[in-house]
């Protein structure tokens, strides 16, 4: 049989763009001169990750050459899970991690957002070159399904050029169909990811099929078994972020001692200042104050270039002295925190809101009092993230100020309805309070006065009356932000509305701006492609389109 004939690269480095991103000149010049060598010429640099995200913010790459070491405590494979969670790096573009690191191999498959190849030093221009055209030719052959996906996407349209994708046997199919069973998930189609992973795990054995079934398997209701299906992969790929990840989210709901051990595990393979934050809050819950300590000051001194760490970091880091009376600590943390990042309404407010904790536990009550007062003076202006209202909110706890306290949470549960990561939260908000059964039930309760508020309007537009249908949820949507639900709800309602009564400028710009709103809080909400259909399908000639 004769062998087939080895073909030209069908890509032209030359018609691409690149960025070369490196902390250190001397290897910048050389990496540039090797891209050179292999027709990339047109390739910007940037010496920093500040520089890097201010040239991905304002101009398209179709590949980026990334060090993995970037100086002031940060790393490459940091900067790419940046990227992609900020939604900064378009799935279409390449990315190649250089580095020295013979151990980058693991963290790199085991990593929940993997570089598309990796190339150890030392290397010569034609390494380079090859390792370039390979993950290039692979991002033009999956090109139909990327330009679908992002934050501006069409879930729809990616899943069908899945299909296509598929039907042609595209030789990059297990590639396709774990984007296709990530689109299953994201479009709230638990069922059908999940006999998608069946299948796939009929035929080989494949870490991200397993996490997947599993996450199906909680989406439909059955956490237990999508517990033990997690642990289960962890035996069989010990190293496999995703799983440690999963697990964890899964255990907090029912036992955080569990969880932070999960978190221990996975920082053993893999430490992040998002795996360390995790285990600091989760420690924190336990009472674990020392590894809590532990934890969130690694979070702050590793990170010197102000792009990984966060509020949260030096907040956690404040409460684990607090809670161990290290009262001067907690204090210079609340003040270096200031030194740290940019002069913004919630750093004030998280800083307000840490002191008076500080003083309460102090015993300076004056002290605490007017930190409070300063607190809550921005509070009231409104604009506030969750985490700074959530933090004034525990202040007022510790100053004795507890229904101020429950009227912050509420108008927190209320407008993030649907995010569990926010409502655990204010609910160890109340656990720290000692208030940790009433907390549950404070919750349920505002949980439960969202569901009346949404099924008494969807009853109202469903007895044709609009009108008080509308009236009741874009005052919601107003006041809520954050809620995804309620926007769709008042979009939907209002473009009932126009269905029946005919066409009116005002009233679908209005529905335009309360999907866009949506859109806004929750990208990825289930019913959010049916309300963007229902506006697509009435909006005139000459209306605002939207960008999902």
């Amino acid at each position: 049989m004769a062998l087939p004939q080895k073909q030209a690269p069908a890509t032209d480095l030359s018609e691409k763009y690149g960025l070369l991103i490196d902390d250190i000149a001397s290897m910048r010049t050389t990496v540039r001169i090797q891209l050179a060598s292999v027709r990339l010429e047109r390739c910007d640099q940037a010496r920093n990750i500040k520089e890097a995200i201010d040239k991905l913010t304002n101009k398209h790459y179709d590949l980026i050459v990334c060090d993995y070491n970037l100086g002031d405590g940060a790393d490459g494979q940091q900067f790419l899970e940046l990227v992609r969670r900020k939604q900064l790096l378009p799935m279409s573009t390449a990315f190649l991690m250089i580095t020295g690191e013979t151990g980058y191999q693991q963290v790199s498959t085991a990593a929940e957002y993997s570089p598309d190849d990796y190339l150890l030093k030392p290397f010569t221009a034609e390494t380079l070159g090859t390792r370039l055209l390979r993950i290039i030719e692979k991002k033009e052959a999956l090109k139909p399904v990327y330009q679908h996906m992002g934050a501006k996407g069409d879930k729809a349209k990616a899943l069908a050029a899945c299909e296509e994708l598929l039907e042609k046997k595209t030789r990059y199919m297990l590639e396709v169909l774990r984007i296709k069973g990530d689109l299953l998930l994201a479009g709230g189609r638990a069922q059908d990811a999940l006999a998608l992973y069946e299948e796939i795990l009929q035929q080989r054995s494949t870490p991200w099929a397993e996490v997947g079934k599993a996450l199906a398997l909680k989406a439909m209701g059955d956490p237990a078994e999508a517990q033990f299906l997690l642990e289960q992969t962890l035996v069989a790929y010990p190293n496999y972020l995703a799983a440690y990840d999963s697990l964890a989210d899964l255990l907090v709901k029912t036992d955080k001692v569990a969880a932070q051990q999960v978190v221990e595990q996975a920082l053993k393979v893999a430490s992040t200042n998002q795996r360390q934050r995790d285990l600091g809050s989760l420690a924190l819950d336990n009472k674990d104050y020392s590894r809590a300590e532990d934890a969130f000051r690694v979070a702050v001194e590793r990170d010197r270039s102000g792009f990984f760490s966060s509020h949260d970091d030096f907040a956690g880091l404040a409460k684990s002295y607090v809670e161990q009376d290290k009262i001067n600590e907690a204090m210079a943390t609340v003040k270096d925190m200031g030194q740290r990042f940019r002069s913004t309404p919630e750093l004030a407010g998280r800083q307000a809101a840490l002191e008076s904790q500080v003083h309460a536990r102090s015993g300076n009550a004056a002290a605490a009092q007017a930190a409070l007062a300063k607190a809550l003076e921005l509070q009231k202006k409104g604009g506030l993230d969750a985490s700074t209202s959530l933090e004034i909110a525990q202040a007022c706890f510790a100053s004795g100020q507890p229904e101020e306290a429950k009227k912050i949470i509420q108008m927190i549960a209320e407008d993030h309805q649907e995010n569990d990561k926010i409502l655990d939260r204010a609910h160890a908000v109340f656990a720290a309070a000692g208030l940790e059964e009433e907390g549950t039930l404070f919750l349920e309760a505002t949980r439960k006065s969202m569901i009346r508020l949404n099924n008494e309007a969807v009853a109202l537009a469903k007895a044709n009356e609009l009108d008080k249908a509308i009236q009741m949820l874009v005052e919601a949507a107003d006041r809520l932000p954050n809620n995804a639900q309620v926007a769709i709800n008042a979009a939907q309602a209002i473009l009932m509305r126009i269905q029946t009564q005919g066409m009116d400028l005002g009233q679908i710009g209005q529905a335009h701006r309360y999907i866009t709103q949506a859109i806004r809080a929750n990208s990825q909400h289930p019913k959010l492609e049916s309300a963007v259909a229902f506006y697509r399908k009435l909006a005139p000639p000459g209306a605002r389109p939207l960008e999902a």
